[in-house]
């Protein structure tokens, strides 16, 4: 609420000037109850409120005035039966429906609402009301344009399990099955040929991302070394205050699941001023990634509800092996997805034994994921998944790497999880897991056929080596959930965290 009371406001997003703004405010002798730049907003609403005396020319003059990214809903005194609203930077969009009108970050929570959406430009701004809207950019009305979200995406049933993240755990063959189809049609791939064109004349390859999903990069860039291709990944708050590229041609391929990541929004904006090529990979038609790229593909993953990500990260390794099977002109992929997926419903089918690991251990304050490979990549995304839902300390390092440091944390009883599932590695992680072992470290070993060995503690169905730590991710899911199960831990909203992080 603004000092006199004139404006009421929710804000989403970070004011980066806030704090001049906040010395100009009190030089004019304007009081704050707060540390936040919510509460500058309000106030600058207000003092441009009452020196101009419009409420749609104090939010432009305001808009004017802020540096950073914003999406605010705002209330003035006089007219409570109006919602006015701004944005820049943060997502924000209008749902009509047939006799109410919304306004939200997010599509997923008016689903249920509406399938129609107007999805907000950077300096828009408007009001609704019973019945209608109006959306301004500068001085001019603007036009609205539609666009519609999948109801059938809204699914919030539980279906008879305890959890979200569980019953998504369990979606992910289901998912590798609707991915398949959508991208192979039984004789060849369904990628767009202007896409896969673009990729093969670029001279470099970037992958941007946040998160679980920066994780999935990771793979893909593994993925296009198997190619000889140019390529790295880059987290995405990282990349959109370095930029750099060398690249005459480079093409930028972003993941997010929900298509409105802060900080993807921001590196993707510097690619489209620069005039270069990028392909969106999210699991959300319509959102501000998918509707900006130069291309877009979608994951066909459904709602994920549970803030930790479980199926959507299969969904994009699934997604971009297969990608990676049609620039080689390879269609055994999809073979290789199907042992991928029967692996995985092996792993759904013996969870109880995950659970009994996961029980054994619950009590751990600290641990370490070991690997080599993908399973060093997989091993990160596991460490996640443990800080996320079961709030344990927990890192990830290169088998090779323990002895340049992270072994003096090594003590009786620590917890390592080692991933084993490469062949050509197998022997080289276990000698690095027997200087553990000299330290009286408490090790699991997750391996698979053709890397077992006596005393794993969970040994997986073969599959091909590019793909088999994927399989050791969904045992890491599963062991992350059932450790928060038995701490009796809120798994599906983990405290401090969001499932869409549309701040940056």
């Amino acid at each position: 609420m603004s000092m006199r009371g004139e404006f009421y406001l929710v804000h989403n997003g970070v004011i980066e000037n806030f704090r001049a703004l906040k010395n100009q405010l009190i030089a004019r002798n304007y009081v704050f109850a707060s540390q936040t730049d919510t509460e500058v907003i309000a106030d600058m609403l207000e003092r441009n409120y009452l020196r101009i005396g419009s409420v749609l020319d104090a939010i432009r003059a305001t808009i004017d005035a802020l540096e950073g990214s914003f999406a605010c809903a705002i209330i003035h005194k006089s007219e409570p039966n109006r919602l006015y609203f701004m944005k820049k930077a943060s997502p924000l969009l209008l749902g009509i429906g047939k006799d109410a009108s919304y306004l939200g970050s997010d599509a997923v929570p008016m689903m249920g609402y509406t399938d129609k959406f107007i999805d907000l430009d950077d300096g828009e701004y408007g009001y609704l009301e019973p019945g209608t809207f109006q959306i301004y950019l500068g001085y001019e009305k603007k036009e609205p344009k539609w666009t519609t979200r999948n109801a059938e995406l809204l699914n919030h049933d539980l279906e008879g399990y305890p959890h979200y993240m569980l019953k998504e755990i369990e979606e992910i063959p289901g998912v590798i099955k609707r991915i398949q189809d959508n991208y192979f049609d039984g004789e060849k791939f369904l990628f767009s040929p202007a896409m896969l064109k673009a990729i093969e004349k670029a001279d470099k390859i970037t992958f941007l991302a946040c998160g679980t999903s920066y994780y999935a990069c990771l793979m893909g860039v593994r993925f296009m070394h198997f190619l000889n291709r140019r390529a790295s990944a880059s987290i995405a708050s990282e990349f959109a205050y370095d930029p750099f590229t060398s690249a005459k041609h480079p093409v930028y391929i972003l993941l997010s699941q929900s298509g409105e990541t802060a900080d993807l929004i921001r590196c993707q904006k510097i690619i489209n001023e620069r005039g270069e090529i990028s392909i969106a990979v999210t699991n959300s038609k319509g959102s501000t990634i998918e509707r900006n790229a130069t291309y877009s593909c979608l994951l066909y993953a459904g709602l994920e509800v549970a803030v930790a990500s479980t199926k959507s990260y299969v969904a994009q390794v699934a997604f971009l092996a297969m990608l990676t099977g049609a620039l080689d002109h390879k269609p055994n992929v999809i073979t290789h997805l199907y042992a991928l997926t029967d692996a995985i419903k092996d792993v759904i089918s013996r969870k109880k034994e995950i659970q009994a690991l996961a029980d054994s251990v619950a009590d751990a304050k600290d641990a370490f994921y070991v690997g080599r490979g993908e399973d060093y990549l997989a091993g990160m995304e596991g460490a996640l998944k443990l800080k996320e839902v079961a709030y344990v300390h927990a890192e990830c390092y290169p088998g090779g790497e323990l002895k340049h440091g992270p072994i003096a944390l090594i003590e009786n009883g620590t917890l390592v999880i080692s991933l084993i599932s490469d062949p050509a590695m197998a022997s080289a992680m276990r000698n690095n897991l027997e200087e553990l072992r000299a330290r009286q470290a408490h090790i699991l070993v997750i391996s698979n056929e053709p890397c077992k060995a006596d005393g794993d503690a969970f040994v997986t169905k073969a599959v091909k080596p590019y793909l088999a730590s994927v399989v050791g991710v969904v045992v890491a899911q599963y062991f992350s959930y059932y450790v928060a199960l038995k701490k009796g831990l809120p798994i599906d909203k983990p405290r401090n965290l969001a499932k869409s992080v549309t701040v940056e």
